[in-house]
C-alpha cells in the first residue's frame, strides 16, 4: 500500500513538474525574443574535460567535449519558425557540444550548434546565401550588453566580417538554460562570412591556446606564450603542400613585421583600425584578444588582414590606458615599438581620424540608447533578470537604462582620452595627415579641434595672431592648421 501511494506521489510529481516546464516555456515565448528548444537523443547532456596550459604557456581550456546528436525547435510567441527534425546524419538534426575555455567553467555554458542540413538560424530573408551549418550559442549571463555593443561596433567601422547575432532565450532538454547570443562562426563562407579562396585561403588566429590544438604554427615573436592556429582549411583536411605554404610565409610576415616591412604583407589600414577598435572598448583580454586573420589566396598580392573584432567579456577595463592588445607583448608590438614604422603609426593616427569624423563614439552611443528603448531590448532586460533568478544568482535587478548610461559615460571620456593622447604622441603626423586633409569648414566635428561652445576653443591666424572663429582662410585651431573657406 505504501508503494503503491508512494508510486502515485512521484507521478504526481512529474506531471507537475512537466505542466511547469510547458507553462515556463510558454511563457519565456511571449517575453519577445525568439527561443531556441534544443532536445538531444536520450537526453544526454554535452560534457568535456578541463585541462591546463604547459609550462610556459597560458590558460585552461577543454578537451573531448561530446558532439550530442539533437533537434532544433525555433519559436517566438506561438509561432514555429525553424524546425530541424530529429536527428539523423547527413539529413536532419543537428549536434551540440560544448565550447570556449575557462567560460566553460561557468554555471551557464557556451555552445557550438552544427546542423546537420544548412540552414539560417538568424532566419533572415530566404536567400540561401546565409544558409551554414555552424552557429554559436555565446553567453549573454554577466555578460551585460558587452556582446552587443561590440558587434555593433563592428558595423560602424566596417571591419570585413561583421557576424550576425540575435539574443535567444534557450531551453535544453525542458530546463531553461537562460539569456544567449545566438550568432555566425568565424568560418569561411564566400557568401556571408568570410571569403577567401577554398583551395588556396587561409584564416588564422594569433592564439594563446596553440596548446590545446592538433596543429599550429611557432612565432618569431617574442612573446612564445602565443603561437599561430588554423581556422580555414581544417587540420583534418589540410595537405602538406599548404602547411609549407602558410608555414613558410607565416614566417617571412613575422620577419617583415619585426624588420619594418610589414606593409608588403598585411593590409595595414585594416589592422590599424582592429586595434584602435581594441583601444577603444578599452579590452583588457591578456590572452591576445582573438585575434583572426584571413588571407584570400596564396598569391604575392595577397595579404593578410584582421576579419572581425570578437570576444567581448573584457571591455570597458582599461581606462586611461591602452588596450591589452596596444601595450602587451603582442604581435602589434612591434609595429608601435618601431619608431621607424611609421606606415602602421601613420595607418592607426588616418584611421582614428576617420574614427572621428565619423562620429563612431556618437553612433554606437545612440545605437545604444535606440536599443535600450526597443522591444527587443527591454525584452532582454527581463530575459537578463530571469536568467539571474533562475540561475540563483543574487544581485540587484538589472537595468538597461542604468547600463546605458554608465557606457555613454565611458565612451564619451574614452573618446576625448584617445584624442588627446593620439595628438600628443604623433604631433607630426597627425600634421602631415592634417596637411593633407583638404578643408575643413569650421562646424565640421574634427579630431584637431573643439566646439565653438567650448571656452578652450581658441583660434589664431598663421603669425600667432587670435582671430575671431568666423575669420575666413588659413587659421591654427587647437595648434593644427585649418583651411575655412565659408
Amino acid at each position: 500500500m505504501n508503494n503503491k501511494r508512494l508510486s502515485i506521489s512521484i507521478c504526481i510529481f512529474i506531471i507537475s513538474i512537466l505542466k511547469m516546464g510547458a507553462q515556463t516555456l510558454n511563457e519565456i515565448c511571449e517575453i519577445g525574443l525568439p527561443v531556441i528548444i534544443i532536445n538531444t537523443v536520450n537526453y544526454e547532456e554535452p560534457t568535456c574535460e578541463f585541462v591546463t596550459s604547459p609550462e610556459g604557456a597560458t590558460g585552461e581550456s577543454i578537451t573531448n567535449a561530446t558532439k550530442v546528436p539533437c533537434s532544433i525547435t525555433i519559436r517566438l510567441h506561438g509561432e514555429i519558425l525553424y524546425e530541424s527534425g530529429l536527428y539523423k546524419a547527413d539529413t536532419s538534426g543537428a549536434t551540440i557540444k560544448l565550447r570556449g575555455n575557462t567560460s566553460t567553467k561557468l554555471r551557464a555554458k557556451p555552445y557550438k550548434l552544427k546542423l546537420e542540413k544548412k540552414a539560417d538560424l538568424l532566419l533572415r530573408d530566404d536567400d540561401d546565401k546565409y544558409k551554414d551549418k555552424e552557429f554559436l550559442l555565446l553567453l549573454a549571463y554577466n555578460n551585460f550588453l558587452r556582446t552587443h555593443i561590440g558587434f555593433t561596433l563592428n558595423e560602424i567601422i566596417d571591419m570585413p566580417y561583421k557576424p550576425e547575432f540575435k539574443p535567444v532565450n534557450v531551453f535544453i532538454n525542458n530546463k531553461y538554460r537562460g539569456l544567449y547570443y545566438l550568432t555566425e562562426s568565424v568560418k569561411r563562407n564566400k557568401d556571408c562570412r568570410i571569403n577567401v579562396d577554398k583551395k588556396t585561403g587561409y584564416i588564422f588566429e594569433y592564439d594563446a591556446y596553440w596548446w590545446n590544438e592538433d596543429y599550429y604554427i611557432d612565432t618569431e615573436f617574442s612573446n612564445k606564450k602565443m603561437k599561430f592556429t588554423l581556422k580555414y582549411p581544417d587540420t583534418n583536411d589540410i595537405t602538406e603542400e599548404q602547411k609549407t605554404y602558410i608555414e613558410q610565409w607565416l614566417k617571412e610576415m613575422q620577419n617583415a613585421v619585426i624588420n619594418e616591412q610589414s606593409e608588403d604583407y598585411l593590409c595595414l589600414d585594416t589592422c590599424a583600425r582592429w586595434i584602435l577598435a581594441q583601444d577603444f572598448l578599452g579590452i583588457s583580454d591578456g590572452a591576445g584578444s582573438n585575434l583572426f586573420f584571413a588571407k584570400a589566396n596564396n598569391t604575392s598580392e595577397s595579404k593578410a588582414y584582421p576579419a572581425t573584432l570578437w570576444d567581448f567579456d573584457c571591455i570597458c577595463r582599461n581606462e586611461n590606458e591602452w588596450s591589452s592588445a596596444h601595450k602587451g607583448d603582442y604581435f602589434f608590438k612591434y609595429l608601435f615599438d618601431n619608431d621607424k614604422n611609421s606606415s602602421f603609426i601613420t595607418a592607426y593616427c588616418k584611421e582614428w581620424i576617420k574614427f572621428v569624423d565619423n562620429q563612431v563614439t556618437e553612433k554606437l552611443i545612440q545605437a545604444i540608447k535606440e536599443y535600450a528603448d526597443s522591444d527587443e531590448g527591454k525584452a532582454f532586460e527581463k530575459s537578463y533578470n530571469l536568467t539571474s533568478s533562475s540561475y540563483n544568482i543574487n544581485i540587484p535587478t538589472w537595468s538597461i537604462t542604468e547600463q546605458t548610461k554608465i557606457y555613454e559615460e565611458w565612451f564619451t571620456t574614452r573618446k576625448e582620452w584617445m584624442d588627446n593622447t593620439i595628438n600628443d604622441l604623433y604631433p607630426e603626423i597627425i600634421d602631415m595627415l592634417q596637411d593633407e586633409s583638404k578643408t575643413y569648414n569650421i562646424s565640421f566635428r574634427s579630431p584637431f579641434y573643439k566646439d565653438n561652445n567650448d571656452s578652450n576653443y581658441n583660434a589664431y591666424d598663421i603669425l600667432g595672431k587670435k582671430v575671431p572663429s568666423t575669420h575666413k582662410g588659413i587659421k591654427i585651431i587647437n595648434r593644427r592648421k585649418v583651411i575655412i573657406q565659408e
